[in-house]
């Protein structure tokens, strides 16, 4: 059944409270709901595995009742990717196991300051990028006169991505979204007080039960300005703050801060998951990532999840993330040579699993 965009986005801003709630509106996502529940849950379906996108979107006493409608009417294994605990209790009463799969960085905007010793990193590097002249701005890609702007914008991000594997990771991760209007907000960093090139940018997307913004899609050139993202992150902070908005988001932080106890039930994974955060670089840097975001000293580690309706992670549930988030490809990962050749011996199983992480966890943009 084909459900109106309209009434989609209606339902994301009456329970949208995951920081990607409002992505679930893009990408090729397919959409289930049920005559029982006000809400629906955000899929793909790959290798016979159904992938649920992020947190179900209704109210959390009807969560249950909508995992439990979608997994009868999928027949299928379920997966549901970076689950917020407000909607753990409901998959692990529907018989789902799950693993902490890394921290989300979220701010109290009424709290955020630059001021104080610890954030004296952060604060050189704005200072700095202001000393240079860069200003930041929010743009308009549908006012008048915004073409420009808008093109400047997509040659950063296909340079970005270029360096990425030239695709956006998608799933629940924003695209640029220039093609038609949104509640997608636009800042921009420019040199030369304002009238020069554009150095970065970051896209925020609304969490609109939580009062607060996403820092989602962030882009700069590689020779950009040092400060550049500080400035921006730490500015878009401020902004909101003064516009009344309670949080913000910058995102899972993944693999990092991975203390959750029922890690033990995974000790082979989990131990992976701890390797591969702090040895592997995969096109991402997981310990980098973790840092960066560990810099600005958020109020809260927000844990998330992924959730399984299986007793174990199996080989076919990590395929079929990997293919939905098109962040790595198999033939990346196992060469030209048959997928079951590749895990006759453990080593490639291993690089198997490594790739799994790397493209189930990345969720920087």
């Amino acid at each position: 059944m084909q459900i109106p965009q309209a009434k989609l986005d209606s339902w994301v801003r009456r329970y949208g409270t995951n920081s990607n709630s409002y992505v679930l509106l893009e990408g090729p996502k397919s959409y289930f709901t049920t005559p029982r529940v006000d809400g629906f849950l955000a899929y793909q379906v790959s290798g016979g595995i159904a992938l649920i996108a992020g947190d179900p979107v209704c109210a959390p006493q009807q969560a249950r009742r909508l995992i439990n409608d979608f997994r009868s009417a999928m027949m299928r294994p379920v997966g549901a990717y970076q689950v917020s605990p407000a909607m753990l209790e409901a998959f692990r009463a529907e018989g789902f196991a799950d693993v902490q799969i890394g921290k989300e960085a979220t701010f109290d905007l009424r709290r955020f300051t630059l001021a104080g010793g610890k954030m004296e990193l952060v604060r050189a590097a704005t200072n700095k990028a202001r000393r240079e002249g860069v200003v930041v701005s929010e743009h308009h890609p549908f006012a008048k006169n915004a073409a420009a702007i808008n093109q400047e914008l997509h040659e950063i991000s296909d340079a970005w991505l270029s360096c990425k594997g030239n695709h956006e990771l998608g799933f629940v991760l924003g695209s640029l979204g220039l093609e038609r209007p949104s509640a997608k907000r636009y800042f921009i960093a420019r040199s030369e007080n304002g009238a020069g090139r554009i150095e970065g940018f970051i896209i925020c997307e609304p969490i609109y039960r939580r009062s607060g913004y996403y820092l989602d899609v962030t882009r700069r050139r590689h020779d950009a300005i040092r400060g550049t993202m500080e400035l921006l992150s730490a500015e878009i902070l401020h902004l909101l703050g003064e516009e009344g908005f309670e949080m913000a988001s910058m995102g899972l932080a993944p693999l990092a801060r991975l203390d959750d106890p029922d890690l033990l039930d995974h000790p082979v994974l989990a131990r992976l998951m701890r390797f591969v955060f702090d040895k592997v670089n995969i096109g991402y840097d997981f310990k980098f990532l973790y840092r960066y975001k560990a810099k600005y000293h958020p109020h809260n580690w927000e844990p998330r999840y992924f959730c399984f309706n299986q007793r174990r992670l199996s080989l076919s549930m990590l395929r079929a993330v990997i293919q939905v988030r098109n962040a790595i490809t198999l033939e990346m990962l196992l060469g030209r040579r048959g997928f079951q050749d590749k895990f006759k011996t453990w080593k490639h199983a291993a690089s198997f699993i490594v790739g799994f992480c790397w493209a189930l966890l990345s969720s920087s943009s």
